[in-house]
Parts: structure tokens; sequence; C-alpha cells
């Protein structure tokens, strides 16, 4: 089969919305790709009190990576949909990423065809009061607002952790042959460490989680377009996994499996950040400009 034909076979499923209420509007898709099985996992759901969202990518052969992605995809789900209003916090979803490590360790250990399986994670809490993400491994999340970025996750990687040291760029961390080996991911040990972002919105934000066969596809600023493209999120979760597709196929067809939610914010949060704290996050980017220039003079 050729890539023109095989760009014709159904290989991204349908869009599907997955939270429409007062707080937010949400849509996911996701796609096999260039590759022969499916390892990405989504899921989200609403509760009285919450928005919750997840985007996994797993890793490990024998069925293993599917079977890590929806593990955790599952276990994030059911535990965080147990909490009430006064019971959301960077304790409850730190507790449900260790349930996701727990279950899919203790899977790989009670089937040894499993074993050494995993899987990355994103995870996205929405309240009336504000937002909490974090992430396991270099699947993103990004708030984005009138058209730029104001919030990313940094990459659990051996190539992020070159750029966090100065010795390389994003992009070059996103080119590099080393940029699939991450540093940490739910199920391959017995804990998991974890840390919770707590962050405002505003109305007309837009939070996108995605995988790395997302994002790595492009350099971040021609990304920062595509997820811009659409004004309607399930506009722009069908543009945008149809452009890295179709992007996949043109280079040779062996591109990685694609996932994405698009969340759109329909009101502010309830907490915003203080003086103090935009004071320091303008002197945080400032000084990552600094640091960029230094290093293309090198």
């Amino acid at each position: 089969m050729s890539n023109l034909e095989k760009i014709n076979v159904t290989r991204l499923d349908e869009r599907k919305l997955i939270v429409n209420n007062d707080i937010c509007e949400a849509w996911g898709r996701t796609g096999v790709g260039g590759r022969k099985e499916n390892q990405d996992c989504y899921g989200g759901t609403s509760t009285p009190s919450a928005v919750l969202l997840t985007v996994c990518d797993g890793m490990g052969g024998m069925a293993g990576g599917q079977t890590a992605s929806h593990i955790a995809v599952a276990e994030i789900l059911k535990t965080l949909k147990t909490k009430t209003e006064g019971e959301f916090s960077d304790a409850a979803v730190s507790a449900a990423v260790s349930a996701a490590n727990d279950a899919i360790y203790q899977r790989a250990y009670e089937e040894p065809p499993l074993r050494g399986m995993g899987t990355t994670a994103t995870i996205l809490v929405i309240t009336a009061r504000c937002a909490y993400l974090t992430h396991v491994g270099d699947s993103r999340i990004y708030q984005l607002r009138r058209g730029k970025k104001i919030f990313r996750t940094f990459d659990h990687s051996k190539v992020f952790e070159m750029v966090a040291q100065g010795l390389m760029t994003e992009e070059q961390a996103r080119q590099s042959s080393f940029s699939n080996i991450i540093t940490r991911a739910l199920g391959i040990r017995n804990t998991i460490e974890v840390t919770v972002e707590k962050i405002p919105y505003r109305k007309g934000d837009r939070f996108i989680l995605c995988c790395d066969g997302i994002w790595n596809v492009k350099p971040e600023n021609e990304m920062l377009a595509l997820f811009n493209e659409k004004d309607k999120p399930e506009d722009e979760v069908q543009f945008l996994t149809d452009t890295v597709d179709e992007a996949g196929w043109a280079e040779g067809g062996d591109h990685d499996n694609l996932t994405a939610i698009v969340i759109d914010m329909k009101k502010d949060s309830e907490y915003q950040y203080s003086c103090m704290h935009k004071a320091k996050e303008a002197l945080r980017n400032s000084t990552r400009q600094l640091r960029k220039r230094f290093m293309k003079k090198q």
C-alpha cells in the first residue's frame, strides 16, 4: 500500500465532545498515525464541582503501552471522580497519579509479559476556584491566552534536563535523536514523584493536552500557530490532528500516535495571581530570554 493510499484509510478516530458546561467546553481526538497500534489514551468527565481531563501515551511491547495508558486514564478519572468540591487540591491530584502508578505496576507484576510497560500522563482538573495540573513524562499541557503561551509543562526527559542546564535550546532538544528518552513514567517503579501546579484561568483561555506525537512535529512557534488556528474547540481538535497526521504521511508515514484535548474556558477562575507573583514570573521570563540570547552567541 502506498503512502497516498494509506492516507485514505481511517487513521484518526472521530472527534469527541468530552465536557460542555458553564466552566468550559472540551473536545478530544486520537489517531494511530503511521504505527501498527495506538498506545495513546485520553479521557475526561465532569462532576458537580470539577472538570477532569487526561491524556496518556503508553510505552512497552506486547500490548504493554496500550494497556498502561488505558489503566492510567481509568484509574485517574475513577480516583478524582470521588472528590467533592472542598477535596480538590494538590494532594488529591497527586493521589490520583499515585493510584494510577500503583495499578500499572501491580498489573505488570501479575502478568510478566507486560513487565516494563509504562505511560506518560497529563492531568488537568478545572474547578470554579482554579485549575490544578500535573504531568509525568513528555506529554504536555499548554495554556494559551489571546494566541500566546502563558504556561506550559516542562518535559521529564534527558534532553530537557540539558535545556534546563543551558546546554541546548528547546528546538535542539526537539530535533535530538535522544528526544524520546524520558526520565519519568507511570508504572515503571513502585513510587512516582509528582509536582502539581495551581494556576488561574481567564474566560477565553485555551488549554491543550497532547502527547509528543502532536507537539514534537514542528518548532514550538509553528505549533502555537496551529493551536490557535480555529475559534471553536471542536474545529481546533479536528484541524490540529488532521494537520499533524497529514504532515506525518507526507514525511514517509512512520509518524507516532497522536492525541489531543482542546479546552476553551467560559469564565474567569475565582483565584487569580497576585501582583507579586506576576512580577516574579516576569523576572523568570526575562532570565529565560537572556539565556537564549547567550546561547545563540555561543
